[in-house]
């Protein structure tokens, strides 16, 4: 276990901000405000008051910020970057210290300052790509030298900067336990207490990496994985995605209520959640998600655990998906406001509704692995007259467990000998398309029982 990531814990969330040469600082991305200047003169213009009262103003428990990414350019002075690459002081490495300002400006407001690595280094600059040792694969002399440049940071902010998270440590790329273990000792120089995280890449569910870090990476294209408890092979489970389209990108793809739900309930059983949001070079955030952000906070300060809805119902608050027939593809929500938690939401009178196909199969992970003995459906307006509900152990391999044809949309229950899952799927069959009995299927409430 690691105890020293109560702290990062009890946060329950924070947020995640990309402030990159290629964003702040290019007139073609709506980052830059259509500024563009050297980078040293980008780095100077950030406002760090601006940014860090908008940081209290949403409640960020704590703030994670690019120190850069795949290019040279860096928030803060450097000495062994410069040595290494021959490039003088604000060449790359900015003459500002953003840094040590973030820090200033957020620990006023008791917000702890995370930042952002890469272990792939300046990959994409001509000059420091060969200084380093940037090759397409992370040699040990390479990761080394890369590690020698987060050292001097690590010793200068000390307990000033609470932990990393670090992008790009592949398998594809030769990372492995013994060079991530060179990395981990020079990100924490100056302060052992600091966390560290390394990503892997996108994988299917968030899952520790290696035995040097201190939390899951987390790194996801969607906020839907729920932590099974707190520690995950001795790790603090972590998930960070984006709140847009994309990285960066503005608006909001959640509704303020299925956000903030989901934050609440992963850190009922243990997780942080990191949010990914745009922010523009003056140091400002997208209105819109600020406002996504501070229902987030509200959630979490006035949110409270509830009892399954009916009692002992498993799906209860569970997470779920709108997917096609066969499960192979996800469907869009239908008309914008019926996401998929409204259907275990313990209310009859909200629907969750896939748009886009007639005959669709509404799954919730039930996280555990349970045996379910009983699974109950109540349609909202929609219905199937061909219904089957589908267990699954692995969400790969299905086996029906119930179904009825003919149905008149009352609700639908089953009782059957138990079977071992964790994913329980009910899927409309009929009808297929307009002009038939019944109409495309809602899901108002489903229930599952090991009882």
């Amino acid at each position: 276990m690691k105890p020293h990531t109560d702290w990062f814990q009890k946060a329950g969330y924070g947020v995640f901000v990309h402030y990159l040469t290629t964003l702040q600082n290019d007139p073609d991305k709506i980052h830059s405000l259509g500024r563009q200047t050297p980078w040293d003169d980008c780095v100077r213009e950030f406002d760090t008051e601006r940014f860090a009262e908008t940081m209290k103003q949403v409640g960020a428990g704590y703030v994670i910020f690019t120190v850069m990414q795949i290019h040279r350019e860096m928030i803060a002075p450097n000495a062994t970057f410069d040595r290494i690459t021959g490039y003088q002081p604000g060449e790359a490495c900015s003459t500002r210290d953003l840094v040590e300002d973030l820090y200033q400006s957020l620990s006023r407001r008791k917000i702890p300052l995370m930042l952002y690595w890469t272990g792939d280094g300046p990959r994409a600059d001509a000059k420091a790509a060969p200084a380093f040792g940037c090759a397409g694969t992370a040699s040990t002399d390479f990761v080394r030298k890369w590690a020698s440049v987060a050292q001097e940071y690590g010793e200068r902010y000390g307990d000033k900067v609470a932990g990393w998270w670090v992008d790009g440590c592949y398998r594809w790329l030769g990372y492995d336990d013994e060079k991530l273990g060179i990395l981990a000792k020079a990100l924490k120089a100056g302060n052992p207490r600091r966390i560290v995280a390394f990503n892997p890449g996108v994988e299917a569910k968030v899952l520790p990496y290696s035995r040097h870090e201190d939390y899951t990476c987390g790194e996801q294209n969607r906020f839907f994985d729920m932590p099974p408890r707190r520690f995950v092979e001795g790790e603090q489970w972590h998930i960070l995605s984006y709140l847009g389209s994309g990285w960066g990108h503005p608006g909001s793809q959640y509704a303020k209520r299925e956000l903030g739900e989901y934050v609440f309930d992963v850190a009922q059983r243990g997780g942080v959640v990191s949010i990914d949001v745009l922010l523009f070079r003056d140091g400002s955030l997208d209105r819109s998600q600020v406002e996504v952000l501070k229902a987030v906070r509200h959630e979490l300060d006035t949110g409270k655990a509830r009892p399954p809805v009916p009692p002992g119902n498993l799906a209860y608050r569970k997470q779920a998906k709108l997917l096609s027939l066969d499960g192979s593809h996800a469907l869009q929500v239908n008309s914008g406001v019926r996401f998929p938690r409204l259907g275990v939401d313990g209310n009859v009178h909200t629907t969750a509704l896939a748009g886009g196909e007639w005959p669709w199969s509404y799954e919730v992970d039930l996280v555990d692995t349970v045996a379910v003995r009983r699974i109950k459906v109540t349609f909202g307006r929609g219905y199937a007259t061909h219904v089957e509900f589908r267990l699954s152990l692995d969400g790969v391999t299905w086996q029906a467990a119930a179904s009825k044809i003919g149905h008149d949309g009352t609700p639908f229950e089953a009782t059957f000998e138990p079977v071992k899952a964790r994913y329980v799927r009910v899927s409309a069959i009929k009808p297929d398309g307009p002009g038939q009995k019944g109409v495309q299927m809602s899901v108002a409430e489903l229930e599952v029982y090991d009882k």
